[in-house]
């Protein structure tokens, strides 16, 4: 396995799997169409962004797009991991552990002092954050009207 940024042609091949990561990501909590789901990752890029990819040979396996925000209370830069996916068959593996760690390094060399993401309630993946020194910092809750 091997890790480094995307190239605009590995981009294109992240794109058709985009949709289907945010959706099981969300845990169905948001059905995205690839339309919708490129725009947010283009959107992302066009920010600064970053995506870097994991690949088997020349099969893209896994990545984690990450980049920074403001803090909507304190105004301080912190980074931010929009979406990490790995492929359904490469999974167990350590791929995920491995792109989290590479994007926080990133994050850390661009001056952030904290990285944040969100992960949906039942989504496996929580587990991992936590094995990599996340925790709650805050809930939020939905209701149907």
């Amino acid at each position: 396995m091997n890790i480094t940024h995307a190239t605009l042609q590995e981009i294109k091949g992240v794109l058709p799997h985009i949709g289907e990561s945010l959706q099981e990501g969300s845990r169905g909590f948001y059905q995205i169409g690839r339309d919708q789901a490129s725009k947010m990752m283009q959107d992302v890029l066009d920010e600064d962004g970053q995506i870097q990819i994991a690949k088997d040979g020349e099969t893209i396996i896994g990545w984690v797009l990450y980049g920074q925000q403001k803090d909507s209370f304190t105004g301080e830069d912190i980074g931010f991991i929009y979406d990490l996916f790995v492929m359904q068959e490469y999974r167990g593996r350590g791929i995920a552990k491995s792109l989290m760690e590479n994007a926080m390094t990133e994050l850390k060399l661009q001056g952030m002092n904290s990285v944040r993401l969100v992960v949906y309630a039942g989504n496996y993946a929580k587990e991992l954050y936590e094995k990599l020194g996340f925790s709650d910092n805050r809930t939020v809750m939905s209701k149907k009207l």
